[in-house]
């Protein structure tokens, strides 16, 4: 019985899995919360002020609010998978065809790909990675897509100022 060629077989498949915050969460204490009432208090009062029109100012407060909530929100763990197809984030597929390029983000003692959509009004999609998988991730993906520095944008940098 004759052997198969050694060459003849192909490369097992290069699959990186790991579980990772969706995001970092940075305790607010009550005072953060306090500014954020007496921000929302100045600002409604300004805009009231400005534009005397009681429904847009009453939008103000409503978006403190949820604002408020969404940043008392804790993190969940999710599992990521990474090949030469694309990146699973839970239960989402999203292969590398949809994106322009990827980066590597320092956020304190973290790192996380982003990847950049081809999709103009897209949003970037981010992971934290494991520091140990950070090399053979970026192997991966960078067979796909071309590395490129991030730049963060202006709503980017306001969030990590009041570290939301």
């Amino acid at each position: 019985m004759a052997q198969p060629h050694p060459f003849s077989q192909a490369p097992a498949p290069r699959t990186i899995i790991w579980n990772a915050s969706e995001f970092i969460a940075h305790e607010k204490s009550i005072g953060w919360y306090a500014i954020l009432g007496g921000g929302t208090v100045v600002v409604t009062a300004l805009i009231f002020l400005i534009t005397r029109d009681k429904i847009t100012a009453g939008f103000i407060p409503l978006a403190a609010l949820l604002f408020g909530v969404a940043a008392s929100r804790k993190p969940h763990e999710v599992q990521y998978q990474i090949d030469e197809q694309g990146i699973s984030i839970g239960d989402r597929f999203l292969p590398f065809h949809q994106f322009r390029s990827f980066s590597i983000v320092q956020d304190g003692a973290f790192s996380s790909i982003v990847f950049q959509p081809l999709k103009r009004f897209a949003l970037l999609t981010s992971a934290y990675i494991d520091p140990k998988d950070e090399e053979a991730i970026i192997d991966i993906v960078s067979d796909s897509l071309p590395v490129e520095d991030h730049a963060p944008d202006l709503v980017e940098q306001l969030m990590r100022r009041i570290r939301f």
